[in-house]
């Protein structure tokens, strides 16, 4: 190897591998912002069909849909995210949470699929596409190997050490599209339950499941506190643009300083949700909070006509799900080379 194609090797392998980390960072910053995370985390009323439904609905709903999406084609997986991307046009302000569902989960999609494409054992994917049981593969760049692979990069060796496979191929990133594309639609059924119910009706539904109040407490101060988390930190990073800090930027650049904005406003950010923690105290004190073994309810529990429309969808998706893999329509990607001489524990 000249010194001339080294450095095209190293030089290169560094720009794909800061593009995999950066685009997906890159575009959550640049095109959602600290204000669109806020919009998928809090909850805004309204009355269409999402915000009728009873939280314990939505919950056995994004429950159902993750085993669905584990055992369905990456096809039907995709289809069901874009369904449910589609009806978040139903939400309030809902345009603007189509874009920013779309935008999240496009880059949660790339993020993920870029590490399985450079990372996933080469027989893995032989067995992924061709159903041929290899404990070895034959060496890189042979004819054998390249009888199964299209190569795309060759990466600098000491990639290795970080878990890359030597060579870039076009399978491998075939592979990690099609099983990333499975967070999507779950990630997008999970965001429904936060935008459109309170904390107060979570934590009712939950209550009803008779799990543990202490548990049920933390996952509620949770969900109030992921919304104020992105404000607090929306805030300290207007005030300092507001003090000068990236002045000079432009659009391609003002995203770099927006992410340096953030990471400089943590521990104001932290300081000021830590002073905010007694106010949750003294709530949970003035309601009695453990004084009593069950809790009471103002509000009666009960389930409308919608959530016996969404408990007919689940079981539909229920059924789907048993057709799909009798008929051989089921996962058709392995999942992990844990358990199994084939180099695959179950079909994605």
């Amino acid at each position: 190897m000249t010194l001339l194609e080294a450095v095209y090797i190293n030089a290169g392998s560094w720009v794909l591998f800061l593009f995999g980390l950066a685009f997906p960072i890159y575009l959550i910053f640049g095109y959602m912002g600290l204000t669109g995370f806020k919009d998928l985390t809090r909850y805004e009323e309204a009355k269409t069909f999402y915000y009728r439904l009873n939280p314990l609905t939505k919950i056995a709903f994004t429950i159902v849909l993750t085993f669905v999406v584990a055992v369905t084609a990456w096809s039907a997986d995709l289809a069901l995210g874009l369904i449910i991307l589609v009806s978040y046009l139903s939400l309030r302000r809902g345009f603007r949470k189509l874009l920013l569902g779309s935008a999240l989960a496009f880059a949660s999609v790339v993020g993920l699929a870029w590490t399985f494409s450079t990372a996933t054992p080469y027989t893995l994917i032989i067995y992924a596409f061709t159903r041929q049981c290899l404990t070895v593969a034959p060496p890189t760049m042979s004819p054998a190997w390249l009888h199964y692979f299209t190569p795309l990069w060759t990466w600098a060796s000491y990639f290795q050490y970080w878990g890359f496979q030597p060579v870039f191929t076009l399978q491998g990133l075939l592979y990690g599209l099609q099983v990333s594309t499975r967070t999507g639609a779950v990630l997008l059924a999970a965001l429904i339950l936060v935008m459109t119910s309170t904390p107060s009706a979570i934590l009712r539904s939950l209550g009803k499941l008779k799990l543990p109040i202490v548990l049920i407490f933390a996952l509620v101060v949770g969900l109030r506190t992921v919304p104020r988390i992105f404000d607090s930190l929306d805030t300290a990073v207007k005030v300092q643009f507001m003090r000068g800090y990236g002045s000079r930027a432009n659009k391609a650049t003002r995203v770099f300083y927006l992410f340096g904005g953030v990471l400089s406003s943590i521990v104001p950010a932290m300081t000021f949700l830590f002073r905010g923690a007694q106010n949750t105290a003294i709530s949970a004190d003035t309601r009695a909070f453990r004084a009593y073994k069950d809790r009471t309810f103002l509000t009666p529990f009960t389930f409308s006509r919608e959530d016996y429309i969404l408990f007919a969808v689940v079981a539909a998706l229920v059924v789907f799900a048993v057709v799909s893999n009798i008929y051989g329509f089921g996962r058709a990607i392995p999942y992990s080379a844990v358990g199994s001489s084939c180099g695959a524990t179950s079909t994605a």
